[in-house]
């Protein structure tokens, strides 16, 4: 949607010049344009918004966020281990497993998954009572 130029609608609020009236009451012609920018978010924004809503409510948002962490500790832990093994072999050292490294790393997967389960009740409740506008609007749509 382009900008506004010299005071004019955005190009995707469609205002028909047969709308407004030069000759009719103001309050008219601000009917006229309070309806069509209705019109125009029903169109293109409503189908957003619902889809966003429906998702916090189904559990999608959670599920897509719980395979982000899988992903995103998987790839932090081959990093980690990657590091140490290069540090130690600067000293030349074997690197060994440490399994209480493991169980740290663990604890903060699951911590995190846990944190993410309860944020999404927080957030759904939030939205279903109109109080989530900042967290529906930190929702990424692309």
């Amino acid at each position: 949607m382009d900008a506004p130029q010299n005071g004019s609608l955005p190009t995707g609020a469609s205002v028909s010049p047969r709308t407004i009236s030069l000759s009719g009451s103001a309050a008219g012609n601000y009917a006229a344009i309070t309806n069509a920018m209705y019109e125009d978010w029903l169109e293109r924004f409503y189908p957003q918004q619902k889809e966003l809503l429906e998702q916090t409510q189904n559990g999608e948002l959670l599920t897509q966020q719980l395979g982000r962490v899988d992903e995103n500790f998987a790839s932090a832990q081959k990093s980690a281990s990657l590091a140490n093994v290069n540090q130690m072999a600067r000293f030349g050292v074997q690197s060994q497993a440490d399994q209480n490294e493991q169980a740290q790393m663990s604890l903060a997967k699951v911590t995190t998954k846990n944190s993410l389960r309860e944020n999404e009740k927080d957030r759904a409740m939030s939205v279903l009572s109109g109080g989530g506008r900042g967290k529906l609007s930190q929702i990424n749509v692309g």
